[in-house]
């Protein structure tokens, strides 16, 4: 395992706000574009991924005035002055937007100009884009298809070509991105398919932010004409919910609250529609993806796909062959080696999931989207670790600190059950082998008011739950494991604060087991109904269970000694597949009880507050029905 990173298990949900990186597709983008604008630009959002330094790196070496604050996120982008240099070797790493970017600024830019990358970008295509450049009246060689590329840039003597983008859509947003600065209007006119077409949308949207004229019949001709609008001074790249991937799976598969801070809705990035398409997968038996709707995403999902119970077929990824690896094969092997059952097909894969996993080291070729991926298989099978950690530098240079920041929030552990059940023991047990406190509310009760028993003769069982309720709420923290007093559950704000701020665990036993055990134990406690306390344990129980079923997520057999029982409670953590459903049925009678209007929330943005305007401004008679 050397120089790979362990992955922490993260057994039950967390809760956090997480700042994603700016998106280095629309970072990278409006970069070339400040540049060609012909004024003093400042992009803001500029994450100092990999990506985004090779980027501003290569327009450095083309002679732009280029200042980038990798602590502020912010590049200032100038014109090209007229002593800039004509010739340099613009080395670009495994950083595809930015070679195929940077190629068409180098191929209008006076000088001889050589674009290459590592060993992993020169197997990369790039043919396609050079033959357009040699179409348009240029000299552009490539290597067999790929980099290195030499091109001697000047003026482009047509207007209109022909391209293949089946490879990959960022040819057609290459060409388009230097549109602007073309002395007459640009047609790029796509034979074949077009791989990822949002990603060719995404630009049509930034050089609209420069004030370039630009428009698109289907996937098949698009135009630019010349010209760029009104001086912008400053531009910020949206957050990027590419890197959002790998957390909206761990919310899916967990059942977490990872909320990403600043992320904007109707960015038209394509990652955008990962959590609706997780939404609408089902918990078990066949579903079918189209990777080419969402290939950024492809080995996140792969990952659900293997912890999911039911068979995942993967198809219309051909050119994730073509990715940083060849992310079809990768995934692959990556999750035979752990054990999981899964075909490899020419375009994608077809994944059995629900198979018992094992340890690995992940090697994720580079890949970045590899890494994480292999990131969130290890939140729930123990012993992942992922070599070469850092290449998640790629496009989220902050990941790994994420995911500590993650791993501290998981959420608090709450143990409830009859006495003599064991919750105590099991907590300090379930605590230690999780590294986390052990908390116990009768013990904090009897601290802070001393012993149980005089109290509730002296003051009442409702005083009691009172002053219980508030310590629970106090001690209900992330990190924490906490035994509840067997009846917490029975106080309304108990249940409350539970279902907000808990992973639940419901320590059951039979009352006859129960009674046994209270017989053999010589400490005082308090009858609640009256009765004598063994005498009273089944009408408790009865009182109880539903409350128990109502906030608990697993229910554990509180017969078995507690390494079985610290066991299953990890096994039940994760993965909550059907969570979600069962706290959609849970909480919707609430909603309907507390909600006004009820909006669509499939619905775009500006659709619900038009919606929300309209509800508000409806006769409004007390209830209103949400029927």
């Amino acid at each position: 395992m050397s120089g790979a990173r362990p992955v922490p298990l993260l057994p039950w949900p967390a809760d956090v706000a997480l700042a994603m990186p700016g998106s280095k597709s629309d970072a990278n983008r409006l970069l070339v574009l400040a540049a060609l604008c012909g004024q003093r630009t400042r992009v803001r959002g500029c994450t100092a991924s990999d990506d985004v330094r090779r980027l501003v790196a290569g327009l450095r070496s083309l002679g732009f005035d280029v200042a980038h604050d990798e602590a502020a996120g912010v590049v200032d982008v100038g014109p090209r002055p007229a002593d800039a240099p004509t010739r340099a070797e613009i080395h670009c790493g495994n950083a595809g937007t930015a070679l195929r970017f940077l190629l068409s600024v180098a191929a209008i830019t006076p000088g001889e100009w050589t674009l290459t990358g590592d060993p992993a970008m020169q197997r990369r295509p790039i043919g396609p884009l050079t033959a357009a450049w040699r179409a348009l009246g240029l000299d552009a060689r490539d290597t067999n298809g790929c980099p290195p590329v030499v091109v001697r840039g000047g003026a482009p003597r047509e207007a209109v070509v022909a391209l293949d983008a089946a490879a990959s859509s960022q040819f057609v947003s290459s060409l388009l991105l230097v549109g602007g600065a073309l002395p007459f209007p640009l047609q790029v006119r796509v034979t074949g398919e077009l791989a990822s077409a949002e990603y060719a949308r995404l630009t049509l949207r930034a050089l609209q932010r420069f004030g370039v004229q630009a428009t698109a019949l289907g996937d098949r001709l698009f135009a630019t004409m010349p010209g760029f609008g009104p001086p912008r001074g400053d531009v910020v790249a949206d957050g990027d919910w590419s890197s959002f991937g790998v957390w909206a799976c761990a919310n899916r598969l967990t059942g977490s609250r990872l909320a990403p801070s600043n992320l904007a809705f109707g960015s038209a990035q394509v990652d955008e529609a990962l959590p609706a398409l997780l939404r609408a997968m089902p918990d078990a038996g066949d579903w079918t993806v189209d990777a080419s709707e969402l290939p950024d995403q492809f080995p996140n999902l792969a990952v659900v796909a293997a912890l999911r119970a039911g068979t995942t077929t993967f198809h219309g990824g051909g050119n994730l062959r073509h990715k940083e690896c060849d992310r079809i094969a990768v995934m692959a092997r990556e999750l035979r080696r752990l054990g999981a059952d899964v075909d490899e097909r020419p375009d994608g894969l077809v994944v059995r999931g629900g198979q018992p996993l094992r340890s690995a080291v992940v090697e994720p070729e580079h890949d970045h989207r590899i890494a994480m991926a292999g990131t969130l298989l290890g939140l729930f099978v123990p012993g992942v670790a992922i070599k070469e950690p850092a290449c998640v530098s790629k496009s989220y240079p902050g990941f790994w600190a994420d995911l500590d920041r993650v791993i501290a929030a998981r959420r608090c552990v709450a143990v409830v059950g009859m006495r003599g059940v064991g919750k105590s023991m099991f907590a300090r047990a379930f605590a230690a082998r999780t590294g986390c406190e052990a908390f116990d509310s009768d013990a904090a009760f009897v601290a802070a008011h001393g012993p149980i028993a005089p109290f509730v003769q002296a003051h009442g069982w409702p005083a009691f739950r009172a002053e219980e309720a508030l310590l629970v709420d106090e001690m209900l923290q992330p990190g924490r494991v906490v035994a509840l007093g067997s009846g917490a559950i029975e106080t309304d704000a108990v249940r409350r604060v539970l279902r907000a701020r808990a992973f639940v665990l419901w320590l059951d036993a039979p009352v006859a087991v129960l009674r046994a055990r209270l017989a053999a134990d010589a400490s005082v406690r308090p009858s609640v109904t009256g009765a004598p306390v063994l005498d009273e344990l089944d009408a408790l129980a009865a009182r109880r269970e539903p409350l128990a079923r109502e906030v608990g997520h697993a229910r554990l057999d509180g017969t078995q000694p507690v390494d079985a029982l610290v066991d299953a409670a990890l096994a039940a953590g994760a993965p909550v597949l059907d969570e979600l459903d069962a706290l959609a049925a849970r909480r919707e009678p609430l909603a309907r009880e507390v909600g006004h209007a009820r909006l669509d929330g499939t619905q775009p943005v500006d659709a619900l507050v038009d919606a929300a305007l309209a509800a508000l401004r409806a006769p409004c008679t007390w209830p209103r029905s949400l029927a």
